[in-house]
């Protein structure tokens, strides 16, 4: 709930410390379980995953219910 932020219209997921593997397996998990594209962006040389407002509105419903109460701003702004 916490390793993320906006960029654009779409959410950055803060995988700094992942390997690129690790980055490529998650990446491969939204798209088979969720059918949400997602692309990488280098910060600082780290990968991070990007996903666009399309997607995360595919991805939202399925998080949500996990979400603690005090962080749905998060999610809800989008």
């Amino acid at each position: 709930m916490g390793d993320s932020s906006k960029k654009n219209k779409g959410i950055i997921l803060c995988t700094d410390n992942f390997k690129l593997k690790e980055v490529i397996i998650l990446m491969n998990i939204l798209k088979i379980k969720f059918n949400v594209d997602s692309t990488i962006h280098k910060e600082k040389n780290k990968p991070r995953i990007y996903i666009n407002e399309k997607n995360f509105n595919i991805l939202k419903p399925h998080i949500k219910p996990h979400f603690v109460k005090s962080m749905l701003y998060k999610i809800h702004s989008y």
